[in-house]
């Protein structure tokens, strides 16, 4: 998956059955939600590390089908992760 190979570059990522745990090494990570709705929830991490990438994922959870799905918004990396 794109999103894990990108998070491993910068961070340390975990995965233990269906749950992974990220910690950045230095930079910020943010959250907001970005759409809600009476079946659904849209949530957007905001990822940036100190070399100067940039990483948005939106992170959507069906109520309905009981699932979360993950996808890129943006993807800015510095020159060094371009290669």
């Amino acid at each position: 998956m794109e999103i894990s190979g990108l998070l491993e570059k910068w961070g340390r990522l975990v995965k233990r059955g269906e749950i992974a745990t990220y910690s950045i090494e230095s930079g910020e990570m943010r959250m907001r939600k970005v759409a809600d709705g009476p079946t659904y929830s849209v949530r957007r991490i905001y990822v940036e590390p100190a070399c100067g990438c940039h990483l948005e994922i939106d992170e959507r959870r069906d109520f309905e089908e009981n699932k979360v799905s993950y996808s890129i918004y943006r993807k800015t990396l510095c020159p060094q992760h371009q290669a």
